[in-house]
């Protein structure tokens, strides 16, 4: 039995996502060798940890493992994966840790099959890491779990991986939009349960000729892409940006707006809600027991309903939305996001 020295994070998230790039950075700093690999075929598990020989496998979704597009192929997958899972706790010898995004999938596939290999994969978990507490309290009841191996560690905040270094000013310039205009963005991955929509119809209850709504980032759905594109086709104040932001460009997209609004139908935990901190921006989002737990010195712009969103885009108007953002910042700067090393330091390989 020797102390972890090497972790294979599953599955590879892509150069794009900040979050995992963060993480891994973060880990290799602590001492560890972490090596990651898509997840992109059947047996995918098995082909990496004879790849990489780890010491401790972690995966930071299991969806891509679990669900396919028919029945038939996400049953095979299921199988797959806990066969797999099998091997790595029974035969390999190797603890599992996992990081609790969302208790079920957003886009609602296979919801009753997802549960049952999510409780099944849990309970067999070394670690799992959560990001609040009511999140805890709920994987507990719904999936049987033992409080002990729940661990409550937040995220590397986001302003150590995005630059930010241009005023508000120099933003607006950049991206040609007037001084004098008030901005909401929504800015990350364009998808149907982000709520978008809702936003459209909001925004055009209550703005004004010189207010701007940004839409920015790519869908990996060109219908629902195409769909929002002639929804706002019209509106001249509605600029959609269907493209991924590279990184040095964020900072201009962000600086430029006075509030961000992320009207999602539902959410456990969004990064999207982190990156907007790490910028220092007020947020307008569902309220959520952990939503308001976190933003409570900005209660008032948290909707409970779709319909009270309207509202809540014209209260940003009303309030002295620099002081929010200031703290939402250092909320963002103050997390226990250090403690991550610790889901393996004392985790032991019985290889």
């Amino acid at each position: 039995m020797v102390p972890v020295k090497k972790i294979l994070v599953l599955p590879d998230a892509g150069p794009e996502n900040p979050f995992q790039y963060q993480m891994i950075d973060f880990l290799r700093k602590s001492g560890f060798k972490v090596e990651k690999e898509v997840s992109r075929r059947f047996f995918a598990t098995t082909a990496a940890v004879k790849k990489h020989q780890p010491d401790v496998v972690y995966y930071d979704w299991i969806q891509s493992f679990i669900l396919g597009k028919t029945l038939p192929i996400t049953l095979l997958k299921c199988m797959c994966f806990m066969l797999e899972c099998l091997y790595l706790i029974h035969i390999q010898r190797i603890p599992i840790v996992h990081t609790l995004h969302n208790i079920h999938n957003h886009a609602g596939l296979w919801l009753n099959i997802e549960k049952v290999v999510y409780t099944w994969f849990l309970r067999r978990c070394s670690r799992i890491r959560v990001y609040t507490q009511e999140t805890k309290d709920k994987v507990i009841s719904i999936f049987g779990l033992n409080p002990e191996r729940i661990k409550l560690v937040y995220d590397v905040p986001f302003h150590h991986y995005y630059p930010n270094e241009v005023s508000r000013t120099e933003s607006r310039q950049h991206l040609h939009i007037p001084q004098a205009s008030f901005v909401y963005i929504f800015l990350g991955m364009v998808k149907p349960y982000k709520g978008i929509e809702d936003l459209i119809a909001a925004f055009r209850k209550i703005a004004s000729l010189n207010d701007i709504l940004m839409l920015i980032g790519a869908s990996d759905r060109p219908v629902y892409a195409d769909s929002i594109k002639s929804l706002v086709a019209d509106d001249s104040r509605i600029i959609f940006q269907n493209e991924f932001v590279a990184v040095p460009q964020v900072q201009y997209y962000f600086n430029a707006a006075d509030a961000v609004v992320l009207p999602f139908k539902n959410i456990e935990h969004s990064s999207s809600v982190d990156l907007a901190m790490s910028f220092a921006k007020p947020i307008i989002t569902l309220k959520t027991k952990f939503m308001h737990s976190l933003l409570q010195h900005q209660s008032t712009l948290l909707f409970d309903e779709p319909a009270d969103l309207a509202n809540k885009l014209q209260e940003a108007k009303n309030l002295n939305l620099a002081d929010i953002g200031q703290i939402n910042f250092t909320i963002a700067d103050s997390s226990n996001y250090k403690d991550f090393a610790l889901l393996f330091t004392d985790l032991q390989s019985g290889k």
